[in-house]
């Protein structure tokens, strides 16, 4: 969390989003990017004002960056922090600019505001962080409205028994040590689980034992789908952290099979840390 980039387009959410990124930075002596992410194309289509804008994007984007940096500028004022983060005013794709920013500044982790149980907030991003969320190459973090770090003292770790995810526990357990948290390792046992309780809380056991875990406890809850499972167990558990991975399936295949994470994003009060799986997770 040395380098993280924050989605802001000056909305509640998004501040939210860069007080709690800000918060991170502190605790681990690293630095904030806000990206404001211009879309110019409202202004053709609505502006009528003779003395506004002049035509030509260039000029468009010179004056909405202009404006841009000068509001962030006062934003910054009203920030009591030792952190003063920095700012990048880019056109395009919301979530397009966000991957090309990430390895331009080489980000290792993007935060971003939601909107809880109403969905991810279409003010700021819409389904663009779920693009983001399918897409990053570092994890991403989805907050709400006035959390703060320091309420962090559980992460829950959704989880199947794959003994392949070596570079994704590491993650985990990078997470786990950067909040002191105890770490809930849940299996949601959905109607055609034929395994016992026992039995699954046996290898949840196993598990953590192979990788090694430590501060942890095993939980088995009972759901029709896997998204309600980790939605129930979460809500019993305020201020909690989720953490998920997402697959990245883009296109058909993503509408297909969809994204628990992406849904557990939409509906749940929680931060939720996510991390997209390579071949060689």
């Amino acid at each position: 969390m040395k380098k993280i980039l924050v989605p802001f387009d000056f909305s509640a959410l998004s501040m939210s989003a860069l007080r709690f990124a800000i918060e991170l930075a502190e605790a681990a002596n690293g630095e904030v990017t806000a990206l404001h992410v211009v879309n110019m194309t409202p202004l053709y289509l609505e502006s009528l004002d003779p003395n506004g804008y002049p035509i030509g994007s260039a000029s468009i984007l010179s004056e909405l960056s202009r404006e841009a940096t000068e509001h962030f500028a006062r934003v910054r004022g009203e920030l009591k922090t030792r952190i003063e983060p920095g700012f990048r005013v880019e056109q395009g794709l919301l979530h397009q600019i966000v991957i090309k920013t990430i390895h331009e500044t080489e980000a290792d982790l993007v935060v971003m505001g939601t909107n809880g149980s109403n969905g991810i907030a279409e003010v700021m991003m819409g389904s663009n962080t779920e693009k983001v969320v399918r897409t990053a190459p570092v994890p991403v973090i989805s907050i709400h409205k006035g959390q703060k770090i320091s309420q962090i003292r559980n992460i829950v770790f959704p989880t199947t028994f794959d003994l392949q995810q070596h570079r994704f526990i590491w993650q985990i357990r990078a997470l786990q040590s950067f909040f002191g948290a105890h770490l809930h390792l849940l299996y949601v046992k959905t109607p055609d689980t034929k395994d016992t309780d026992k039995t699954l809380t046996g290898m949840l056991g196993d598990l953590a034992a192979y990788y090694d875990l430590s501060e942890y406890s095993v939980h088995v809850t009972h759901a029709s789908t896997e998204e309600k499972g980790v939605l129930k167990f979460a809500a019993r558990m305020p201020g909690s952290m989720i953490a998920m991975a997402t697959h990245g399936y883009t296109g058909l295949t993503h509408l297909m099979l969809g994204s628990v994470a992406e849904n557990v994003i939409n509906h749940t009060n929680e931060a939720v840390w996510t991390y997209k799986l390579s071949e060689h997770a």
